[in-house]
């Protein structure tokens, strides 16, 4: 295959040298034969019959370079581009319609392959596996998800019969400072064989190792990455060495690592790494990070080559059942109730491939992308069969031309390679632009993710990866949208053909309705989809997040990562909560330990001392507020009272002595009983104890997001003595005047102190609908293409049959058919496809929404007020389109067309 493609490029030196060596021989044959006595004719043209024609051996021999198909693919190829620049008009639609489809099934692969899809570029990604504990830890934690213990990283880093090693790891925020201001970046926590069972080396210094993962914050050293050293320090040679101070503690940077290495997070790319053993500089507020029962980091490990996933899964599970057994009668183990209890002993480790690493993004974006990208594949198929129509309107034109070359003995194979190959060059042209216009669309997709202060490792540009899927989408296409007329150029009766006028077009009507009817069902599919995603938004928008978001701000200070104790901290928020409440420009303040709508929260079981002691079922979602924080959000309390005086702890006393719960809590734990008075305690065993009154009741809210509805209860801020918050202040003016003034009265308090996620409230209602904007938004211009392109065929089409049938409406308007009649024939014609498309459209519609219910909200996948909408419009606009062709038909003058016949 190789030397046939090496031997094309070289075709212009290869026929010098076969025409060389003919003439040698001839020139020696005739030779030979003038020492025989012929003359100088006679021993040429013997020759040239001994030789059997110097034309024959030629095509011979270049099929031997090049072999047949290959040559006459490249000389159909220049036949197509030849034909093409005659034809402009046909040649740029067609072009463009490829362009849209392959274009966006690029730009959506691009980000699907980045986020779900590519492995890691460290050493044999395909061996990487995430442990994780299935059932009941027992054990207090924070973070994300598939969240385990560091003692537990370091007991299975043993088993070597399974695992090369393992380690673990843990993102997280800190104030990083180079020796100026501080900033905010994403530090990520590594146990010491991070690096190399990563495979991972550095492009300046060291990578973190074994002996920097010790005796606890004796080895304050980091790695910084590639970018963090190039953007942030300009590529400073002697960066070894110097110190950056992170959460107000030296670290001294001993390496910078290597330039392809971005972590293992594809949302969220670290600025440094920290060894494990110092986490407690890092993660401020938490002593027991090294304990067993302190779950926060996610475990990874390498298996040994010949070891299946399954083979280490199943081995490891006697080990973990005797781990637990210890642990349970271990000093300090807490006390559980029996349920629990049982939960816990029958936890599992479950063993998954992990060859794109641990993201929060992929979690989040994993159906979302696959819906995107199987909108791209429809709105593919769409451009494909828009360009059949147009490649089978084309052969009706050139009706004289494909009659002549069967007259003349081309083969239907031949003819129908010749149709796949104007199909490829058509396909492969559009598949070039649309590649290269997919980075802007890229960059785009990319704007729709949440913006924060940590980078991520998207990129818009174009690599190998996406070339060839390019390519292959491209080449598909081509064979595609080349079938139809291929197939139907081996249909054609050569007597017939010839027998036609010249005027009368050749080509299948039905072929062409066929797929005008086959993209009107894919678009039927891709505009209910769009409906279904813009509703969902508008539901979302129209809930709200249940409290009043106009002229309020926000923004959160974390004085914990400045070096601040819990005691300072806490004053210093009071003191900056207080000018800030008297500000010209605030109305009315408040804080709250946790920030609403960015997908985190506080959770926690409760128990609860009603007439009986009984321990919520699931989590419930808490948070700490001042006493204003209501006022502030707009939220009214249902009963009962709100925070005051009456809630402040006497010296000495710990925890909380009051919580307002919301309705849901109360309808779903309670029954509807009335909860004043009730008393709860945080967490669910047996020694909880229930010290804390409920003393209020307020309406549901939104906390995590705007889809969820959860139980909640809220603790007095002042009480629990925080040293980090997030404030919520409704101005006075615009928001935006507001900025300067808060950071103002930040920066007097404390000028090294981060503000951190200043923005309205309105901004965060949106950035928390990132998701459910990108799909109504692609979705819906994805299937404004698609009707158009729909439309266009089916315009196409109509024009088409009108044309072929002028002579008989001529025929039927002489003989006395009302000119209303025509419209109706043409309109007839086209209402048949409309409603066989959405016959078709239907049941895809009806299976396709099962696969999407998890991204919708208040509306159902089969939703009839959306059917019958999408189908009116579709309808509408179909015959609007049709109704064009329809009116140049009864237009038609019988005069002229009987004069034609």
């Amino acid at each position: 295959m190789i030397r046939p493609l090496t031997n094309w490029f070289r075709r212009r030196k290869l026929e010098g040298d076969l025409d060389r060596e003919l003439r040698y021989h001839l020139d020696r044959r005739v030779s030979d034969l003038e020492k025989s006595g012929l003359s100088i004719d006679d021993a040429r043209r013997q020759s040239l019959l001994e030789l059997g024609g110097v034309a024959q051996i030629q095509e011979e021999v270049r099929d031997v370079w090049l072999t047949r198909w290959l040559r006459d693919f490249a000389y159909d190829l220049r036949y197509s581009a030849r034909s093409f620049l005659r034809t402009p008009s046909f040649t740029i639609t067609a072009v463009v319609s490829m362009m849209l489809g392959i274009g966006a099934t690029t730009a959506i692969y691009s980000l699907l392959d980045q986020v779900l899809l590519h492995a890691l570029p460290v050493r044999e990604p395909a061996r990487l596996v995430l442990v994780d504990w299935k059932g009941e830890q027992v054990a207090d934690g924070f973070g994300s998800w598939s969240l385990m213990s560091y003692p537990i990283c370091r007991d299975l880093d043993a088993h070597k019969q399974f695992f090369e090693g393992t380690f673990c790891r843990a993102l997280t925020d800190v104030n990083l400072s180079t020796g100026t201001d501080y900033h905010p970046a994403t530090a990520e926590i590594v146990s010491g064989h991070y690096f190399n069972l990563l495979g991972v080396g550095p492009a300046l210094g060291r990578v973190l190792t074994q002996q920097d993962d010790g005796v606890a914050n004796a080895n304050p050293v980091i790695v910084i990455s590639y970018d963090f050293w190039k953007n942030q320090l300009g590529g400073a040679a002697d960066v070894l060495g110097r110190k950056l101070i992170v959460n107000m503690h030296p670290f001294v940077v001993v390496g910078v690592a290597a330039a392809t290495f971005r972590g293992i997070d594809v949302g969220e790319v670290p600025s440094v790494w920290v060894p494990a053993s110092m986490s407690d500089e890092v993660i401020l507020g938490y002593t027991d990070l090294r304990h067993s029962r302190t779950r926060w980091m996610q475990v990874l490990g390498r298996l040994n080559e010949g070891v299946t996933l399954k083979q280490a899964q199943v081995g490891l599970q006697p080990w973990f059942r005797a781990m637990l057994q210890e642990n349970m009668h271990q000093a300090g183990f807490p006390k559980t109730i029996p349920e629990q209890m049982q939960e816990y002993l029958h936890s599992t480790l479950t063993l998954t491939a992990a060859p794109q690493g641990h993201s929060s993004l992929r979690r989040r974006l994993v159906q979302p992308l696959w819906v995107l990208f199987a909108v791209t594949a429809v709105l593919l198929g769409l451009a494909c069969l828009n360009v059949s129509g147009l490649f089978l309107a084309r052969g009706s034109a050139r009706d004289r031309e494909i009659s002549t070359r069967l007259a003349l003995g081309a083969s239907r194979g031949r003819l129908g390679r010749q149709f796949l190959a104007d199909s490829l060059l058509i396909a492969l042209t559009g598949g070039f632009l649309g590649t290269a216009l997919a980075p802007l669309a890229v960059h785009a997709l990319i704007a729709f993710l949440p913006k924060s202060t940590t980078a991520n490792a998207l990129q818009a540009g174009v690599d190998t990866r996406l070339l060839l899927f390019a390519f292959g989408v491209s080449v598909t296409a081509g064979v595609l949208s080349g079938l139809a007329p291929a197939w139907q150029s081996g249909r054609r009766s050569l007597a017939a053909s010839l027998q036609q006028r010249g005027g009368t077009p050749f080509g299948g009507v039905r072929l062409r309705k066929v797929i005008v009817t086959a993209q009107i069902a894919l678009t039927l599919t891709l505009v209910v989809g769009a409906a279904l995603f813009a509703r969902t938004l508008d539901a979302l928008m129209t809930k709200g997040p249940g409290f009043v978001t106009s002229s309020l701000v926000s923004f959160r200070l974390a004085s914990s990562r400045n070096g601040y104790s819990e005691a300072d901290g806490s004053r210093l928020i009071r003191r900056i909560d207080e000018s800030i409440r008297n500000s010209p420009s605030t109305q009315v303040s408040a804080i709250a330990g946790v920030p609403l709508l960015t997908g985190g929260s506080w959770n926690d079981p409760i128990t609860i001392q009603a007439d009986k002691r009984m321990t919520t079922d699931r989590d419930v979602n808490l948070n700490a507020v001042t006493p204003g924080f209501f006022r502030t959000m707009g939220i009214r309390i249902l009963a009962g009272r709100n925070f005051d005086e009456r809630d402040v702890r006497p010296p000495g006393e710990k925890g909380f002595r009051s919580a307002i719960v919301n309705e849901s809590f109360v309808k779903r734990f309670l029954h509807g009983r009335n909860p004043l008075g009730l008393r709860i305690g945080e967490g669910s065993g047996p020694d909880v104890k229930t010290d804390i009154e409920i003393v209020g009741v307020m309406p549901d809210f939104s906390y995590r997001g705007l889809r969820e509805d959860s139980e909640q209860a809220f603790v007095p801020f002042l009480e629990g003595g925080d040293a980090d918050g997030t404030f919520y202040v409704r101005v006075r003016g615009t928001p935006e005047s507001a900025f300067q003034t808060l950071r103002a009265i930040v920066h007097n308090a404390d000028p090294t102190l981060p503000v951190l996620d200043l923005r309205t409230l309105d901004e965060q209602v949106s950035r928390s609908l990132n998701t459910e904007h990108m799909l109504a938004t692609l979705s819906g211009g994805f299937s404004v293409l698609a009707l158009a392109l729909s439309l266009v065929g089916l315009y196409g089409v109509m024009s088409f049959v009108v044309t072929r049938r002028t002579r008989e409406i001529g025929i039927r308007l002489a003989l006395g058919a009302r000119r209303w009649s025509a419209i109706w024939m043409v309109l007839r014609d086209a209402l048949l496809m409309i409603l066989a498309g959405i016959g078709i459209g239907l049941p895809v519609v009806w299976f396709l929404g099962k696969l999407v219910v998890s991204q919708l909200y208040d509306v159902k996948p089969f939703d009839l007020s959306v059917i019958a909408i999408t189908t009116l419009v579709l309808g509408t606009a179909g015959l609007s389109a049709a109704l064009i062709p329809a009116h140049r038909a009864s237009g038609v003058n019988p005069t002229d067309s009987l004069r034609a016949e």
